[in-house]
């Protein structure tokens, strides 16, 4: 099909260009010289081709079919055979279909491959090797070229009508100089950008055991992050805990990312630009946590038409939409989601709500006297305001909420209430100028985070309430400069500015008294400077940077390096090496002073001069990376040494010690990374070893001991299929167990219940396994509007996975050993439907 095109553009040339130059003439004498060479008549009214002039010469050569096409492109009009010796002309109508084809290079005139070519009816296309496309469209149409650290191209489908296929240049965005190592490379819309995993919600389809986007879930697929409680939002990265990742979204520092207990993302996919993920070697630029770096993004682009989608599954329903204000310079973009849980139960609800009651006095009380009402929602709002072509400014907000009111009766009629509140809110204003090797930002964000606990205990309309309170003000302000030193070098200077309030209380009251079972109230103020020096060659990738913290009420200064190295050794081998050291002031401690309901028993606190000091880490890796012929591999080691971690954080009070203590975790780790593609079907494998040891003063007698969520060995095996819309996903996760601590009774008959622990995570749970699976149907239409069906299956066999093992014995004369085992997911099925405009 290429070469016909190539031939006709050829010989269409020749038309054009191939004889002297000849002098415009009007339409209508041009279509009289072409009635008399090809004994054909044209249809037309007057006032279509009235004042239209066109230059064309006619060689012998010339077919009629040539001709029309060069009229056609010419004059914008359109021209059908009505039979052999009848042509009618008319104006072209937004439905008519027209084959657009054409070449994509860069500045240098070099062939761009994988160039993302998007209709903004739902048609998509992707260049080749040559920097080849061709997609049907229609005439109203626009389409999109996008690809990673290029600016977006737009043009109108009439613009790109032309005489044969045509070459666009495509301009790098600028200060860029990351080279992608790999497309594709979890899944369709994932890259791996030098250490930087990058997301692109929109060109997912679907993943093992999902049909809709999931930001963390995409990021749970890469080498060395894993959930052991199957958790979309608890992601440990590299043997880290969750709290010590730091999530952004468009700068806004989130506290929460998790619907429904932390099965599900809290942020919309279908309004995310991009997602930036970091395990190591981490910019300087970025500061507060010690453990993985997630950055969400929505478009900072202008949207020049209205368009948008709805959709719902079996759990919730969302509806997103884009709407420009002033043409070329304001846009705006709205989303909500919210459940149906409250009022609709569903198959799919049924089974999320087995796997996070499990073990509450929900999941242990159901009958038809008590009520559990749960819903989530959330709402996101972003404005971009382009006033030159140079300056972007952008305000943005989010805001999401989880609910859960649970009421129960007892026989003797004493009914009691649990009432559960998490939401967090953030607001965020940006400004960036770019120049062509000049980039200035600054912007100011807002983040709230509330957690809010009551137990009622209601005798006689007398309440006895107990309640938990948690809440995190963060408010910051950034400004930063980056300027290109050489075609191949740039350097980054920033400052950030940073006030964070955290506060909770745990308080039991009722109408004769009021006491107050724990609290904390702390403020800290954090000046951070940093600067960070790239330098992107041929064969050498390297980022250097160093951070400067302060952290007033400590009256402590920390200096942060950080450095990454890729080096090419030859065309399809590379060796990589980081280093970085991170300190962190907030963290989770995990309490168990209100615990009635069992959910949300983690609060943020502020670190403090007396028991929670700073966090330390320290970071080293070392790694491979291997590209042919389709194959692609990677692997890397690391050893991380995390430093300042209480026992409270890491969860070691219950059962084995009621002490406070302060120790370290030494991390040992390796991650191997293997896939190939063969047409339409892709696979790939990960490997992933850790080996986590911790130390706390005074416990388990000074010696180290494995950490909580320690799996030591995990593979993931995922299998993916594209038959022209129609998308298929396999997944399978294999893992051993994670480290418990066993007991033995000793004692027990009529007195209390005496246990001896063995050693601290001596024991492990039974190997982990469960296989996932995915369709996902795309429907596209003539015009805009295109739509989508998915299928999902999570846990096909229905395998009962023990996830955690804990011992604690009732609080009575008579008590008893309890040995409380939360098991997985069970086989969860899910359908979507979705439709875009």
């Amino acid at each position: 099909m290429r070469s016909f095109l190539f031939a006709t553009a050829c010989l269409l040339s020749c038309v054009l260009h191939g004889q002297p130059p000849v002098e415009e003439d009007s339409l209508v004498s041009v279509l009289q010289q072409i009635e008399d060479r090809f004994d054909v008549r044209f249809s037309y009214s007057d006032e279509l081709v009235e004042g239209v002039f066109v230059a064309i010469s006619l060689s012998d050569s010339t077919t009629l079919e040539e001709v029309l096409q060069v009229l056609q492109v010419k004059t914008k009009l359109r021209f059908t055979a009505i039979s052999k010796d009848y042509i009618a002309i008319r104006a072209f109508e937004k439905n008519d279909e027209l084959l657009i084809c054409g070449y994509l290079k860069d500045e240098s005139g070099e062939p761009m491959f994988g160039v993302l070519i998007r209709s903004d009816s739902g048609v998509n296309t992707i260049s080749d090797l040559e920097g080849f496309f061709q997609v049907s469209v229609v005439f109203s149409d626009v389409l999109n070229f996008e690809h990673l650290g290029f600016g977006r191209l737009r043009r109108a489908t009439s613009e790109l009508m032309a005489v044969g296929c045509p070459t666009l240049a495509m301009k790098e965005k600028a200060s860029f100089l990351e080279t992608v190592t790999i497309e594709n490379y979890t899944a369709s819309g994932v890259y791996k950008v030098n250490n930087l995993v990058k997301v692109l919600p929109e060109d997912l389809t679907v993943l093992p055991g999902l049909i809709e986007p999931d930001i963390l879930q995409s990021i749970q697929q890469s080498p060395g992050v894993n959930s052991p409680y199957e958790t979309v939002s608890g992601l440990h990265v590299r043997g880290g805990s969750p709290d010590q990742n730091l999530v952004l979204w468009n700068g806004i520092t989130t506290y929460n990312q998790g619907h429904f207990f932390g099965m599900l993302s809290t942020f919309n996919p279908y309004i995310t630009k991009e997602v930036n993920f970091i395990k190591n070697g981490t910019s300087s630029s970025y500061g507060g946590r010690v453990s993985g770096v997630i950055d969400i993004q929505t478009s900072d682009e202008v949207n020049e038409s209205v368009s948008g989608g709805a959709g719902f599954n079996m759990l919730h329903g969302d509806a997103f939409v884009s709407v420009p204000v002033i043409k070329d310079k304001l846009s705006m973009t709205l989303s909500g989601r919210r459940s149906y849980t409250d009022w609709l139960e569903t198959p799919t609800y049924n089974q999320y709500s087995k796997r996070v009651f499990q073990n509450t006095k929900i999941g242990e009380n159901e009958n038809a006297e008590n009520r559990n009402d749960f819903f989530f929602t959330d709402y996101n709002a972003s404005i971009v305001f382009k006033p030159t072509e140079e300056q972007t400014f952008r305000a943005s907000s989010l805001y999401y909420k989880n609910h859960l009111t649970y009421n129960s009766l007892s026989e003797s009629g004493i009914s009691f209430e649990d009432d559960l509140l998490t939401q967090n809110e953030g607001y965020g204003i940006s400004w960036d100028l770019r120049k062509t090797h000049f980039q200035l930002s600054q912007g100011l964000q807002y983040s709230n985070y509330l957690l809010q606990y009551e137990f009622q205990h209601i005798v006689n309309d007398t309440a006895a309430i107990s309640s938990k309170k948690n809440l995190v003000s963060d408010i910051g302000y950034y400004a930063d400069v980056t300027m290109e030193l050489k075609e191949q070098s740039e350097l980054k200077i920033g400052y950030q500015l940073n006030r964070n309030h955290t506060r909770y209380a745990f308080e039991d009251f009722g109408p004769a008294y009021e006491l107050v079972l724990d609290q904390d109230d702390r403020t800290l103020l954090v000046n951070a400077a940093f600067t960070e020096y790239k330098y992107g060659g041929d064969r050498l990738f390297a980022t250097v940077g160093l951070r400067g913290n302060y952290y007033h009420d400590f009256n402590k200064f920390y200096l942060e390096p950080r450095a990454y190295l890729s080096w090419k050794l030859f065309d399809p081998l590379k060796i990589t090496a980081s280093g970085e050291y991170r300190t962190q002031f907030i963290s989770q401690i995990k309490e168990s002073v209100v615990s009635d309901l069992s959910l949300e028993n983690q609060v943020w606190k502020l670190a403090s001069t007396d028991r929670f000091p700073i966090i330390e880490s320290f970071q080293l890796t070392s790694g491979v990376v291997y590209s042919r012929n389709g194959w692609f591999f990677e692997s890397e080691a690391y050893l991380k040494q995390i430093e300042g971690v209480t026992s409270l954080t890491f969860g070691f009070l219950n059962p084995v010690d009621n002490d406070y203590r302060i120790g370290d975790s030494q991390i040992l780790g390796l991650d191997v990374f293997l896939k190939k593609n063969w047409g339409g079907y892709k696979s790939w494998v990960s490997y992933s070893y850790l080996h986590t040891r911790n130390t706390f003063t005074g416990l388990n007698n000074g010696a180290s001991f494995p950490g909580n969520w320690n799996i030591r060995h995990f593979v993931n095996w995922s299998h993916f299929y594209t038959l022209g819309d129609f998308y298929l996903s396999l997944g399978w996760k294999w893992h051993t167990g994670k480290a418990y601590t066993d007991v033995v009774l000793e004692g027990g008959g009529n007195g209390p219940v005496t246990v001896g622990f063995d050693e601290i995570n001596g024991e492990n749970l039974p190997v982990y396994h469960r296989l996932d699976f995915s369709a996902l149907y795309e429907i596209q239409t003539g015009n805009k509007v295109r739509y989508r069906v998915g299928l999902s299956v999570l846990n096909v066999y229905n395998r009962k996975n023990i996830l955690n093992r804990e011992f604690r014995t009732t609080p009575t004369l008579d008590n008893e050993l309890i040995d409380t085992r939360i098991y997985s997911l069970g086989i969860t099925p899910n359908l979507v439907f979705r439709l875009f405009w």
